[in-house]
């Protein structure tokens, strides 16, 4: 074998590895704990006072949330129309907004969306929650990175969990669970 051929062995390998190594990252990454996403009890998150904001929902009311403080939890998800992961996390999101209805405050934000476009996706899915356009850079205090991003606060008005990216069914109730 040549000494180019080794080379070229080596590089090959080296890239495999890589590719390797950059899958297995991304896969056991959920964005907040470090955690697997299978994994839908994250113990080690540490709560923090959530960031209060306005929001007007396309309903014409308008909710502050330190204003739920002391009533009820809240899931604050972060989400647009055009995005792939939160079209996979809708129809979950309305199946246990409703479920949970009365019991903890569901609030969507749309963020960087036409709002046509987002009433759209909301009807598409059946999602009956509230939700409004992020106008007033909420997902700025929030420090949203990517969505969509989902926050459960509990009703003293803290930050109990935050996942970057969709949420499935039991990783959602296991949470809604923490703030009841």
């Amino acid at each position: 074998m040549s000494r180019n051929s080794k080379y070229f062995l080596f590089l090959i390998l080296g890239i495999w590895v890589f590719i390797g190594v950059v899958a297995i990252a991304l896969l056991s990454f959920d964005g907040d704990s470090g955690i697997s996403p299978l994994n839908v009890t994250n113990t080690t998150f540490t709560k923090r006072p959530a960031p209060d904001f306005e929001l007007e929902f396309f309903s014409g009311e308008k909710v502050k949330l330190s204003d739920l403080k002391g009533e009820k939890g809240a899931v604050i998800n972060f989400w647009a129309s055009w995005c792939g992961p939160c079209r996979t996390e809708g129809g979950t999101l309305a199946k246990i907004g409703k479920e949970y209805d009365g019991k903890v405050r569901f609030i969507g934000v749309a963020v960087n969306d036409q709002e046509n476009n987002a009433k759209d996706f909301l009807n598409e899915f059946g999602i009956t929650y509230d939700n409004g356009m992020d106008t007033s850079n909420i997902a700025g205090s929030y420090k949203i990175t990517g969505i969509p991003e989902t926050f459960w606060v509990d009703k003293d008005g803290n930050i109990v969990d935050h996942v970057i990216g969709p949420v499935d069914e039991a990783g959602l109730v296991s949470r809604i669970e923490k703030i009841l």
